[in-house]
């Protein structure tokens, strides 16, 4: 399953909730990780309300198990399930609204382009987002109160918590069944023809640096392991260097990934200059195809030694980068930059049905593919939307349990545009 740095843990299938939280819990790490990189402090005073919201709803999962095998005997506790959902769905809005919020404080410069626009206005509606971020997030606080209160007198067994040294994002690898993959020919085919140019020069300075860029579950990952499998790439390059990068940017281990890629041997250095001359050592005069699969540091200086480093592999080497932002993109020097779609709702039920009708027959399940293309439509064309659906749909089979996922549990998503839990992804 493609990922793209999302972590929904080994969680049952069928347990909706579970992955609903879990990418809540995500979106705060992400916002948080990214004020902390930006230097910004965009909404005071709210700080332990955010970590209260993080550490109630990380505990609240632990006890989701025993309460999806409950959902559907007591009715109480299918309540108590849809406000979680509603809350972590709600919570993932008001921590998009802040990541949109960061992003408009990099805008001051616009006031070059435009000098009429009046600073003092520029600075009212600066101060009434912050406050009105802040009552949102104060207002989440209150509400998961409630809910962790109701929690609590239900007497769920709770399930022991993943130790902290596993709770990191899922590492990505270049894996996959090239079957699976729907609607990602054309991009792949854009993509193949970037690397392949200047390959045969001898001029070239390189590596280029070429990157998929898009939201997350979008499928970046995934196109990149198409690519990484393509019979011209893999003719092409004579290296080919697979490394998930992820929100933590530790270099030496970076380095460290390469190195045990190239040379199949595990380094046992730590300092990072030392390593550096090992990898100059392993690529030199070699051509490679090195994926960054992750990326989301935005700081040049620390990407700047390990680009000095690569630059000793043989004309025509490329770098590959996976990232949700254009910025980390243009950081890197990405001379090509690919903006990745959305899958069409006939590629997002074909990708829903693969994995719901996994080890069936279409032809037996014909009466629900009406309803699962309606369903389809609903995944806003993201892939990962449409595998998790399909995970849950999968272990339904008939008709009215089919309609009650798109009409019951999650039928506003007809009515409301931005609160469908499908946005999560």
């Amino acid at each position: 399953m493609d990922l793209d740095g999302v972590e929904l843990r080994e969680v049952n299938p069928i347990n909706m909730a579970d992955a609903i939280v879990s990418i809540a819990l995500q979106r705060l790490a992400d916002v948080i990780q990214k004020q902390i990189q930006e230097e910004v402090n965009l909404v005071r005073g709210v700080k332990k309300e955010v970590l209260y919201l993080s550490s109630e709803l990380d505990a609240i999962r632990n006890v989701l198990e025993d309460a999806e095998r409950r959902r559907y005997k007591e009715k109480s506790i299918q309540d108590w399930l849809k406000k979680l959902e509603d809350i972590s769905c709600d919570v993932y809005d008001v921590l998009d609204e802040w990541n949109s919020a960061i992003l408009k404080l990099h805008l001051p410069r616009m006031i070059k382009v435009w000098p009429f626009t009046p600073c003092s206005c520029l600075c009212f509606k600066k101060v009434a987002m912050r406050r009105d971020v802040a009552m949102k997030i104060k207002g989440l606080k209150e509400r998961l109160d409630i809910i962790v209160k109701e929690k609590d007198r239900y007497d769920f067994i709770v399930n022991h918590p993943v130790a902290p040294q596993e709770t990191t994002r899922v590492q990505s690898t270049s894996s996959i069944d090239l079957s699976e993959i729907q609607g990602r020919e054309a991009d792949k085919h854009v993509l193949v023809s970037k690397l392949m140019r200047g390959v045969s020069s001898r001029q070239e300075h390189g590596p280029h640096v070429i990157s998929i860029v898009g939201t997350g579950g979008i499928g970046k990952t995934t196109l990149a392991q198409f690519i990484y499998h393509d019979d011209c790439v893999v003719n092409c390059f004579e290296l080919k260097i697979w490394v998930c990068v992820s929100d933590v940017y530790n270099e030496v281990k970076i380095v460290k990934a390469i190195l045990e890629s190239v040379t199949r041997i595990s380094q046992d250095l730590n300092e990072l200059e030392a390593l550096l001359k090992c990898l100059k050592d392993s690529i030199s005069g070699q051509k490679f195809l090195l994926v960054l699969d992750d990326v989301w540091i935005e700081d040049y200086t620390r990407w700047e030694p390990l680009k000095n480093s690569l630059t000793c592999g043989a004309p025509g080497s490329k770098i590959l980068v996976t990232t949700r932002s254009e910025r980390v993109a243009r950081m890197m020097g990405a001379v090509e930059i690919h903006r990745l779609g959305q899958l069409s709702n006939i590629e997002c039920w074909e990708l829903m049905k693969r994995v719901a009708f996994y080890g069936r027959s279409n032809g037996d399940y014909e009466e629900l593919q009406e309803i699962g293309r309606e369903i389809a439509n609903k995944c806003k064309g993201l892939p990962l939307a449409a595998k998790v659906l399909g995970s849950l749909l999968r272990f339904k089979d008939t008709k009215e349990e089919w309609e009650s996922v798109l009409d019951s549990e999650y039928g506003n998503w007809r009515k409301q545009k931005s609160r469908s839990f499908l946005i999560c992804f």
